[in-house]
C-alpha cells in the first residue's frame, strides 16, 4: 500500500513538472586572451556560463536568462540577469513585456546600441497582411519609473514579393526605413535613419553570398558625424565603432573544410576628426570537438594610422552548449 502512495505522489510531481511546461537550457564557455599593444603584452582569462530558463502555460511564455561571469577580474562570480520578460496574447494582440534587449537583426539594430531597459513593452498585430506595432524603450538610465509618453514607437513591416520593407517612427525626432531581401544569390538588407536634427543620419547596408560554399559578405555603415553610431554587442563587425568614428566598412570571407569553419573579416573604421583610419583584420577558425565543445581560435589586428597605436590580439574559446 505505501508503494502504492509513493508511485502515486511520485506520478502526479511528474504530471505537475509536465503542466508546467518548464525547459532550462544554455550555454558556457572559457576564454584565453594574450592583448599586446605597442608591444606591451598582457593575459587574460574569463569564464561565463548562460542559463535560458523557460515557462510556459497557455499562450503566455516566461523568458529569463542569466549570466555568470568573471568579467573584468572580478573577486566573486558576477551574476547579471540579462532578459526577464514574458510574451502572451490579448485577443489579437501580441505582447512583449518586461526587459529585454532589442536585436541586432531588427531594424537600425546595427546602428543603434539595443541595450535592456527596464519596463519595455512592445504590442504587435497582424491587419491584411501588414504587421503593426507600438511600445515604448523602456526607462531611461537612472530613472526610477519608465516615463511612457517620453519613449514610445510605432512601426510597420511587411512582405512584397520576397522582400520586407519596414518603416517606424523611433520617436519624435527621429524615423527609419529598411528593406530587405535578396537578388539571385546576393542578401540585401538596407537601413536609414533619418533624424530631423542637422547632421545626424546614419546608414548601414549588408550583402552576403553563398559561392560554392564560400560565403562573402560586404557591410558598411556610414553616419554624418562622429559617435552616432552606438551599436557594441553585434558579431557582425571584427571591430565595431562603439560610439566613435562615423563609418566603418568590412569584407569577410568564410568557408568550412574538413570540419574546420575558417572565417576572415577586414575592414576600416572612418573618423570625421582628425584623426587617421583604424584598419583591422580579423581571422579565426574554429572546430566542433568530439567531447561536445566547440574550439575557436581567433586573431585579431588593429592599427590606427598616424599613430603608435597597434594593438593585436590572440584568442581561444572553448565552448559548450546543453
Amino acid at each position: 500500500m505505501k508503494k502504492q502512495l509513493l508511485i502515486a505522489a511520485v506520478a502526479a510531481s511528474m504530471s505537475a513538472a509536465s503542466m508546467a511546461d518548464v525547459s532550462i537550457a544554455g550555454n558556457a564557455k572559457f576564454e584565453y586572451r594574450n592583448i599586446d599593444t605597442n608591444n606591451v603584452s598582457s593575459n587574460t582569462t574569463n569564464t561565463e556560463v548562460n542559463l535560458n530558463v523557460r515557462g510556459s502555460n497557455g499562450d503566455t511564455k516566461v523568458i529569463m536568462d542569466l549570466e555568470f561571469n568573471t568579467h573584468g577580474g572580478n573577486a566573486t562570480t558576477a551574476l547579471d540577469v540579462e532578459n526577464l520578460y514574458l510574451t502572451t496574447k490579448i485577443g489579437m494582440v501580441n505582447a512583449k513585456l518586461g526587459n529585454y534587449t532589442t536585436p541586432t537583426s531588427a531594424i537600425l539594430g546595427e546602428i543603434d546600441n539595443g541595450s535592456r531597459a527596464t519596463n519595455k513593452m512592445t504590442f504587435s498585430t497582424m491587419l491584411n497582411g501588414v504587421k503593426v506595432y507600438a511600445g515604448n524603450t523602456g526607462a531611461v538610465t537612472g530613472a526610477g519609473q519608465t516615463a511612457i509618453d517620453n519613449n514610445m514607437f510605432v512601426g510597420a513591416s511587411a512582405t512584397v514579393q520576397g522582400w520586407t520593407l519596414q518603416a517606424k517612427k523611433n520617436s519624435s525626432t527621429v524615423n527609419s526605413f529598411g528593406v530587405k531581401g535578396s537578388v539571385g544569390p546576393v542578401g540585401i538588407r538596407y537601413e536609414i535613419k533619418d533624424n530631423d536634427a542637422a547632421n545626424s543620419d546614419v546608414d548601414f547596408l549588408n550583402l552576403t553570398g553563398d559561392f560554392d560554399g564560400v560565403k562573402v559578405g560586404y557591410a558598411r555603415l556610414d553616419a554624418d558625424a562622429d559617435s552616432l553610431i552606438t551599436e557594441d554587442d553585434s558579431d557582425l563587425f571584427a571591430v565595431e565603432n562603439a560610439g566613435n568614428g562615423d563609418s566603418n566598412a568590412q569584407f569577410s570571407l568564410a568557408t568550412t573544410v574538413a570540419g574546420n569553419t575558417f572565417t576572415g573579416k577586414i575592414g576600416s573604421i572612418g573618423y570625421a576628426a582628425a584623426t587617421g583610419d583604424l584598419d583591422y583584420t580579423e581571422l579565426s577558425v574554429s572546430r566542433a570537438l568530439v567531447s561536445g565543445s566547440t574550439l575557436k581560435v581567433s586573431y585579431l589586428d588593429q592599427d590606427l594610422d598616424g599613430t603608435a597605436h597597434d594593438t593585436e590580439t590572440l584568442e581561444f574559446d572553448l565552448s559548450v552548449k546543453f
